[in-house]
């Protein structure tokens, strides 16, 4: 019975030691492999995370360029808006003017006129008067009397209060659609607000991103220069644990061979 235990004991422990043997070359065969597969993965990694930080500041310098442009947008609209709106006051103020002011002092002039045609009525009839006495050497002969020269020029103002109305007409038009635009400048801020705020939110997803890998490339770049130190460290503690295994495969195979002696 010791017999064919020593002899199991023999061919388990055989087996053992070729199989740690086997294990033992192919720990030092792929040693080297493994640490090239290994730096190619490093390489592989750090040139991705180099290329995701790359493409973060590009995402992160577009957004801020965005976020400037809608800011200037902003402030412009605002400057416009403040500029038509002392525009609006002026047309008001020529609107009033060509509606009231002018046409007021117009109806002024022409009563004034038609006044100075009577009197001028008077004076011409003198002055023809005293052209006609032979000792006076007067020559009074117009192309065109005094009150008749007033009295056109009271004429022609007649057709400037309806010309100073059309005027008033349109500047009113203006005006209201100058407050409308205004409105619309003063309220384009209610729209690029909600994009600034969506450009804010992307800004920190970006940033937070851009934290990550920012670490990961901290973490990794130690790696590759102490590669292989680790792999031989790891290699040499395997090495270790078969050379173990072997030094417990011996010691079976010598109480196996124990086992057949005693028997014999």
């Amino acid at each position: 019975m010791k017999h064919i235990a020593g002899i199991v004991l023999i061919i388990i422990a055989a087996l053992s030691l070729l199989v740690s043997l086997f294990g033992l070359i192919q720990i030092w065969t792929i040693r080297q492999p493994l640490a090239d597969a290994a730096v190619v993965g490093i390489d592989l990694c750090v040139e991705t995370l180099d290329t995701t930080s790359d493409a973060l500041h590009v995402v992160s310098d577009s957004l801020q360029s965005a976020r400037d442009t809608v800011t200037t947008v902003e402030r412009t609209t605002l400057s416009v808006a403040e500029t038509m709106s002392t525009t609006r006051t002026t047309v008001g103020s020529f609107a009033n003017l060509m509606g009231k002011d002018l046409p007021t002092s117009i109806d002024a002039t022409r009563t004034a006129l038609k006044s100075a045609q009577s009197s001028a009525v008077v004076v011409d009839n003198v002055l023809t008067m005293l052209s006609r006495v032979p000792l006076i050497n007067i020559q009074y002969n117009p192309d065109v009397p005094l009150n008749v020269a007033l009295g056109n020029v009271a004429s022609s103002l007649d057709n400037l209060p309806p010309t100073f109305n059309t005027i008033e007409r349109d500047l009113n038009a203006t005006g209201t659609s100058l407050d409308q635009v205004i409105t619309d400048f003063y309220d384009l801020p209610k729209t690029t607000r909600p994009v600034q705020v969506n450009i804010a939110d992307a800004q920190q997803v970006v940033a937070r991103y851009q934290r990550q890998v920012d670490g990961l490339q901290k973490l990794i770049q130690p790696i590759k220069p102490s590669l292989a130190t680790l792999l031989t460290v790891i290699t040499l503690g395997l090495t270790f644990l078969v050379f173990w295994l072997g030094v417990l495969q011996m010691q079976m195979l010598l109480k196996g061979l124990e086992l057949v002696s005693q028997n014999t």
